[in-house]
């Protein structure tokens, strides 16, 4: 005998998971979707937050007298308002050394703006312009990202105020290149094949939803096509809060150059085969790996008892550590095994 309570649950149950998955699918689709006014609609409302920037240096005859206002050095960029009161978020490389810097709102007005401060190594700057009630970036999470994901890009390239260009993002956490700094080998750039041309540096890379995801900071290859990086978001606008609050910053340094191991390098120390580390190619005068005792030709195979096989992870470690704190390194020398204790520097400033 069927039993009608339990027939007119399952069927109750069936609509309902049905109706779930219904919404479940139109939920993931709604989220990707995208139309003829899509980007046009996060042009018309995030240009309101990005300014175009002109800098010009002054050409200085040999009693420090300008010669003449048609002399000097001109350059071109772009910024993202992160402040009502005036408060923009660039490059610092756009404004580097600049006697004069112009800022270009969306509704054409031209102020003079004044660099509060910088960071060299991120290559950040904030630069302020007496205004209010400016129309400011939402910034968006950097960690929702995903390869493939629309990105818009706002800017001047070739100081053509306020080009909207589009693509996607082609990779993430993309390490390009390894410096003295080992925390600058820990640098991740969000790398997009949207059209970015010089002019577009300070610029934003927005998602979807019209959110700063990055700025825009530098391409790579002249022979090259769409190879464009961006600083991210999060990241960039964390080191923003920071200089505007205390003027400067510090970042973690040991003071290493360092590479993949290699099976001569390896041979040449006399190591077994299957050794696994990273290769000291050099040391820093002054740094604290140098005054720790950290040499050329070491292979540092742990640090905090970490496993340490590629450049990045060194790195990676050490950006999580504050200046001061110490870690502890083993490392493989004379195919000896050596635990050396480091605390960690504060950066140095490469200069303004």
């Amino acid at each position: 005998m069927i039993n009608t309570k339990n027939v007119i649950f399952t069927i109750l149950l069936s609509v309902f998971l049905l109706t779930l998955c219904a919404l479940c699918t139109n939920a993931k689709i709604s989220k990707i979707q995208i139309d003829s006014d899509t980007i046009a609609n996060i042009a018309e409302s995030a240009s309101k937050s990005v300014v175009n920037i002109d800098t010009s240096i002054e050409i200085k005859d040999s009693d420090n007298k300008k010669k003449n206002d048609f002399d000097g050095e001109a350059g071109t960029g772009s910024g993202v308002i992160i402040r009502k009161d005036g408060y923009i978020l660039t490059n610092y490389h756009v404004v580097k050394k600049a006697d004069k810097i112009t800022v270009t709102l969306k509704d054409e007005r031209k102020l003079l703006g004044k660099l509060i401060s910088f960071d060299n190594y991120s290559d950040l700057a904030v630069i302020k312009i007496e205004a209010n009630d400016l129309s400011v970036a939402n910034f968006g999470k950097t960690k929702e990202l995903r390869t493939g994901d629309w990105v818009v890009a706002i800017g001047s390239p070739l100081g053509l105020g306020h080009t909207v260009t589009h693509g996607i993002i082609s990779a993430l956490s993309r390490h390009v290149g390894v410096t003295f700094g080992a925390a600058q080998g820990a640098f991740k750039y969000i790398q997009t094949d949207a059209a970015i041309n010089p002019g577009n540096s300070g610029g934003p890379l927005l998602n979807l939803a019209g959110e700063v995801i990055g700025i825009n900071t530098f391409i790579i290859g002249r022979n090259a096509q769409n190879l464009n990086f961006a600083i991210p978001g999060d990241y960039a606008k964390e080191i923003a809060n920071e200089l505007i609050s205390n003027g400067q910053i510090k970042h973690s340094y040991l003071g290493l150059k360092t590479s993949f191991l290699e099976e001569s390098q390896i041979k040449a120390e006399g190591a077994p085969k299957d050794t696994k580390g990273i290769y000291v190619v050099e040391v820093v005068p002054g740094s604290p790996s140098q005054v720790s005792g950290i040499q050329a030709g070491d292979i540092i195979q742990k640090v905090d008892g970490i496993d340490i096989i590629e450049p990045t992870q060194i790195a990676e470690v050490v950006r999580n550590k504050k200046v001061g704190e110490k870690i502890q390194v083993k490392l493989l020398r004379d195919n000896k095994v050596k635990t050396i204790p480091v605390t960690i520097g504060n950066l140095p400033d490469e200069g303004s």
